[in-house]
């Protein structure tokens, strides 16, 4: 693949280094310095981007990438309120376009996890459940989007959780809330436990990334797969494609 990397720290740097073990080829770097929005699409010279860049920039690509016709894989977080005109653009368009809030396979594996288990937790109601992230101290976002779509998630399958709570508690929670929590420190790749609590014991399913290199491999895997089709999709739709209806 001939690839545009849009966005240059440490996640673009970890794309870049395995990209080229893979036989795979950087074409054009883009960042604050040289804005992706402000180049000729003739001139990018890729046949995808992938796109680890920030919040506040992310619908501005995303629009780029419909009208141009670049299909493109997108790990920046922060912007899916906007999902109902992304979803716009790419129907307009007929475009390409995959984004998850984690490139990790094994979080995607655990993402399944939760959804099979939710089912049995929903008839057990002495199990509360929780979702805790740590993250490096340079992390934009909080909670992290995964985080949030694991949220989303047990909400979805607990009729006794309502609605995510990511804020601090200084009072009594809600009941009807599922805590949604994040703690900032050091140098930590990403870790996201879901937990179920209950008088007697504690269920938890744990994912830890020890590099970004497991993210770097699933946005490469990502954007392999995306290549020669039309649609919107996520991490989920690969593996989808992977390994079907197991587990």
């Amino acid at each position: 693949m001939r690839i545009a990397l849009v966005g240059t720290g440490q996640m673009g740097q970890a794309v870049e280094a395995l990209a080229e073990t893979q036989g795979h080829e950087v074409t054009a770097r883009f960042d604050a310095d040289r804005p992706l929005t402000s180049a000729d699409p003739d001139d990018v010279g890729a046949s995808i981007a992938i796109d680890f860049s920030l919040p506040d920039v992310a619908l501005d690509h995303i629009r780029w990438y419909c009208r141009n016709g670049v299909p493109a894989v997108v790990g920046t977080t922060g912007w899916y309120d906007g999902l109902p005109r992304v979803r716009k653009w790419v129907d307009e368009h007929n475009a390409s376009l995959l984004y998850a809030p984690n490139f990790s396979i094994g979080v995607a594996v655990l993402r399944r996890a939760v959804a099979a288990v939710g089912p049995l937790l929903d008839r057990l109601p002495d199990y509360d459940a929780f979702v805790h992230e740590i993250h490096h101290t340079k992390k934009v976002d909080s909670p992290s989007g995964t985080a949030q779509m694991l949220g989303e998630l047990l909400v979805e399958h607990l009729d006794r959780k309502t609605h995510i709570d990511p804020e601090a508690q200084h009072d009594r929670i809600d009941p009807e809330a599922l805590h949604v929590s994040s703690t900032r420190t050091g140098s930590v790749y990403g870790e996201h436990t879901v937990g179920f609590d209950s008088p007697y014991d504690r269920i938890s399913l744990e994912h830890r990334a020890k590099s970004r290199h497991g993210f770097a491999f699933g946005a490469l895997k990502a954007a392999e797969w995306v290549v020669g089709r039309t649609g919107l999709f996520t991490l989920e739709d690969v593996l989808d494609d992977w390994v079907g209806d197991a587990g």
